[in-house]
């Protein structure tokens, strides 16, 4: 039987009320696991977080058997999620890493079924979606649309609810730390990587404390920012929409200039002129934004800037 060196990656940002029962419902996940397991390295990324959960993680009572380890990766600010998820991938060591959240929305003791699957020998990364989705009507629509408008753009499909829950084997973590891309989209990365992978259905939590870091506001930059790392289509788009404008404007202008030689040119039409620019106007103003999110990633990526900054490492 093989014994396997597992990390467990947890990223977290004001997680204060609920990291220290997470990690008491993870630490008994892992004795469920233990048999299967040589070593287990458990990475929390606490990504500059305002509250006292460095102080609580810090805080937590580790096991005593030698074959768990804890350690705190502390970041200089609050660099966003997915620049703890590319820290925890960096930094973790095992055969195997699972990338979970500290809210117990994702129950750790899922994580057995997840090394389960993987022990088949099928599958180099096991990932997980919810059943459904706790929110409100409005945006679970909005979730709704953004995963049809996503997948009718991109060639690399992505699962409607799937998580950043799973398991990655050595190999899948490799390929996704050579993706060198300043702007990350996780769960797009995780699917144009490839390997064989399967989907499992995960039973979702309500949160067991605090309030989730997400609002709409960062949920459409963050989808935005999926669109556009992983498709050109909106700059064909573009392109047709102007190339469609263009071609009516001058089929009207030709309807104009022989209306004007047949029946004379009687001043009117001022509100359908004013329509028109408005029309004309926020159509390439559209078109400019559009363009612009692609020049500003070409912007940020080519400066080369680090995506965060450790500011300490400590031992839990």
């Amino acid at each position: 039987m093989q014994n396997y060196k597992l990390s467990v990656i947890v990223p977290c940002y004001n997680e204060e009320d609920v990291v220290a029962k997470f990690y008491k419902e993870l630490l008994s996940a892992l004795d469920s696991m233990r048999e299967d397991l040589s070593s287990v390295e458990v990475l929390f990324i606490n990504d500059g977080s305002k509250d006292k959960t460095k102080e609580e993680i810090l805080n937590l009572q580790p096991k005593s058997d030698s074959y768990v380890e804890s350690k705190l990766i502390n970041f200089s600010r609050n660099f966003g999620k997915e620049s703890a998820l590319l820290c925890g991938l960096r930094e973790c060591k095992g055969d195997i890493a699972v990338i979970i959240d500290a809210d117990l929305q994702m129950p750790p003791s899922f994580m057995k079924t997840l090394l389960e699957t993987y022990k088949t020998g099928k599958y180099d990364m096991v990932y997980t979606k919810r059943p459904n989705r706790p929110e409100g009507a409005l945006r679970k629509v909005l979730t709704k649309i953004y995963y049809s408008v996503y997948n009718s753009l991109v060639d690399v499909k992505i699962e409607h609810n799937v998580l950043d829950y799973r398991l990655l084997s050595r190999k899948v973590i490799d390929a996704i730390l050579e993706v060198g891309e300043y702007h990350r989209f996780s769960k797009g990365i995780f699917a144009w990587v490839g390997f064989s992978s399967i989907c499992l259905i995960c039973p979702f939590e309500e949160r067991a404390g605090g309030v989730s870091k997400f609002n709409l506001r960062k949920l459409f930059s963050y989808g935005l920012s999926g669109v556009v790392s992983f498709s050109t289509l909106p700059l064909k788009v573009a392109f047709y929409v102007g190339f469609v404008i263009s071609l009516l404007s001058f089929l009207y202008g030709i309807y104009m200039i022989v209306n004007t030689l047949a029946f004379g040119n009687p001043v009117k039409g001022y509100p359908s002129i004013i329509v028109i620019i408005l029309f004309m106007g926020g159509i390439q103003i559209m078109i400019l934004g559009i363009i612009g999110e692609y020049i500003a990633r070409i912007y940020e990526q080519v400066k080369n800037r680090p995506p965060y900054f450790i500011d300490s490492q400590d031992k839990v």
